[in-house]
């Protein structure tokens, strides 16, 4: 689980900890791939929070969800937090 509060951090985050691309393990994306990749599970907005969920199956891939601030806040006032 992770706060992304950007775009930038969003992409960082998918190549260095979700892809764990670096120096030993280089992309197996083309740079156009990759970009592709990155926009079809970009979220709708930040600040959010992700998380991978594990399909039901092992054979199924994991799946970015997304939590957004509005959501975080309806918890907020749930839990008596903020009114």
């Amino acid at each position: 689980m992770k706060v992304l509060n950007t775009e930038f951090e969003y992409r960082q985050w998918m190549e260095k900890e979700y892809f764990q691309f670096d120096d030993k393990f280089p992309s197996i994306f083309e740079p156009d791939e990759l970009e592709r990749e990155l926009l079809n599970q970009m979220p709708h907005q930040f600040p959010c929070i992700v998380f991978a969920v594990k399909g039901p199956r092992p054979s199924e891939p994991e799946t970015l969800q997304f939590i957004y601030r509005d959501q975080v806040e309806k918890w907020a006032k749930v839990l008596g937090i903020i009114n």
